[in-house]
């Protein structure tokens, strides 16, 4: 077997090997790196923080509303007791009672208000946590097909380079050697097939003399333009 030929299968194993390799690779940064997830946390990180200071405003206001109801109530108490005959007195207490009347009706409204905004803000964080949620079970459906895609990869690889361990050894050193400088400066290919006539990588037409070396396999016959090593099968 000649060593043309032996080169020529050892590039097509090495071209599958990268190509592998390089999905292994992309498929390795796709689990480790998820930032649609990312950025669906924060969001409803957000979304909590936002609702936990409307729920403590709410709260605030809910306190103020019901000691000025006390307030009141204590003021109504005194009004109507009939215990104070001053005119004077009876008169500022019936002003303040009107005054705390307008002021918890100030504080309902605002009481209304943040309970909106309290439930839009629940709303929120509902719909927030459901995304994370759903962007949770995609990833694990398309982790699960990436996992089986590594493994099937992964056993791949291993055949390839079985098959390229027993291909080598067919090899001399020195035929080694000349292809592996050739892979490093030829963007990883150093063998290419012959095709019509000419190189399949560069399109370099062959002479008749060049096409009968490369067909005898006597020895190694290099691209004229490109310098890479040509086979024909």
């Amino acid at each position: 077997m000649s060593d043309s030929l032996n080169l020529y299968r050892l590039q097509k194993l090495d071209t599958a090997i990268d190509q592998k390799e390089t999905r292994l690779e992309e498929i390795e940064i796709i689990l480790n790196d998820n930032q649609e997830l990312i950025k669906a946390k924060k969001k409803l990180e957000k979304a909590k923080a936002i609702e936990k200071e409307i729920r403590i405003q709410l709260n605030q206001i809910v306190d103020k509303v019901e000691s000025q109801r006390i307030k009141r109530k204590t003021n109504q108490a005194s009004l109507f007791s009939g215990n104070i005959k001053n005119p004077k007195a009876l008169q500022d207490l019936q002003m303040e009672s009107e005054a705390l009347a307008r002021y918890i009706a100030q504080l309902e409204d605002q009481q209304l208000e943040k309970m909106i905004a309290f439930e839009e803000a629940e709303n929120t964080v509902a719909q927030a946590a459901k995304t994370v949620e759903r962007i949770k079970v995609a990833s694990i459906e398309e982790n699960a097909a990436l996992l089986g895609e590594r493994s099937k990869l992964e056993d791949e690889l291993s055949r390839l380079h079985k098959e390229k361990k027993a291909v080598i050894q067919s090899i001399p050193q020195k035929t080694r050697t000349l292809y592996t400088q050739l892979r490093k400066t030829k963007r990883g290919v150093a063998v290419a097939s012959v095709s019509d006539g000419g190189c399949s990588i560069c399109g370099q037409a062959l002479n008749p003399a060049n096409l009968q070396s490369i067909r005898s396999g006597s020895k190694l016959i290099f691209c004229p333009s490109c310098g890479r090593i040509l086979y024909e099968g």
